[in-house]
């Protein structure tokens, strides 16, 4: 059998690994050519290159001067320049990513990336506004994805906060508390002088935690947004059915009706076996599932991705 290229492999990848997966792809793209770019400043003595490269990409502090640039509200978080910051980021979106596809669908991981970026601008712009410590070296620019990931991250993790994970492997512990690890550490570095933008990541957290109020409901507000951006398209985001009408399943026997008990108890049922799963993986990683744990999780999330 032929052996597939390189190029053609990354595609393959990305593909399988669905939204995350490409989320994660546009962020490696940007991240290496911002690195090229600086690399070619540097070899012709010429640093405005790599400062005008990242003046286009990074989103001002101060909207008055932001709003001559409006793209870069968007551009911020798919833009790092150091490698720390980039390979942080990403190991914390797959992590988070993947828990918050065990709930909800691919389409609404994207919006709540996309959304939690742009809400946590906001914040950081208030507190910049708000607290005469944070605006006394004059506006910032906001680089990273880590405002888009806290979004991403509390919304898993506010929506299922028992679910437990292995801290390092070694500490058993529920999801929400480690993301209130990771709050207390922006908490605490506010007004520390250390050039993060810690109110905009706790912006993306505050948003990912209001996204998943009563989650699978039309009055959710992401729901309410995902109708309105595709209405034109016709599409909206289906949640699941909470009506008191029976529902009717497929077998090879002529369809039968589930008393809203029935159908309760099969959705219990199911969603144990689930987080029996995901426990298992917080234990034993992902090659640590037997091939059937395996093809459940892959046949959910693919349920997932087409809601």
């Amino acid at each position: 059998m032929e052996r597939e290229s390189i190029t053609t492999y990354i595609r393959r990848i990305i593909r399988q690994s669905g939204m995350m997966g490409r989320l994660i792809a546009i962020n490696t793209a940007v991240f290496l050519i911002i690195i090229i770019i600086k690399l070619i400043s540097k070899l012709y003595v010429y640093d405005e290159l790599f400062a005008v490269v990242l003046n286009n990409l990074g989103a001002l502090g101060d909207p008055a001067l932001m709003i001559r640039k409006p793209w870069t509200l968007i551009t911020y978080f798919f833009t790092h320049y150091e490698f720390l910051h980039f390979l942080f980021n990403m190991i914390i979106f797959y992590f988070s990513g993947r828990i918050f596809l065990t709930f909800f669908s691919q389409r609404r991981l994207l919006m709540t990336y996309l959304l939690g970026g742009i809400f946590a601008y906001f914040i950081h712009v208030g507190a910049y506004y708000a607290f005469p410590l944070l605006n006394q070296g004059g506006p910032t620019i906001l680089f990273g994805a880590s405002a888009s990931v806290m979004a991403v991250f509390f919304a898993a993790a506010v929506h299922k906060p028992n679910m437990p994970v292995m801290l390092f492997g070694i500490i058993k512990l529920p999801l929400i508390g480690i993301a209130g690890l990771y709050l207390l550490s922006d908490l605490m570095g506010v007004g520390s002088g250390d050039q993060v933008a810690h109110f905009a990541h706790i912006g993306g957290a505050i948003f990912g935690a209001l996204s998943v109020i009563n989650a699978y409901s039309p009055k959710n507000i992401m729901n309410r947004i995902d109708r309105l951006i595709f209405k034109v398209k016709g599409g909206g985001f289906k949640w699941p059915r909470r009506s008191k009408l029976k529902t009717a399943y497929k077998s090879k026997n002529p369809v039968k009706e589930m008393t809203d008990e029935e159908y309760n108890a099969s959705k219990k049922v199911k969603e144990e076996r689930i987080n029996a799963i995901l426990d298992k993986i917080s234990k034993k990683g992902y090659d640590g599932l037997t091939k059937a744990e395996k093809d459940i999780l892959f046949n959910e999330s693919k349920k997932a991705g087409k809601k």
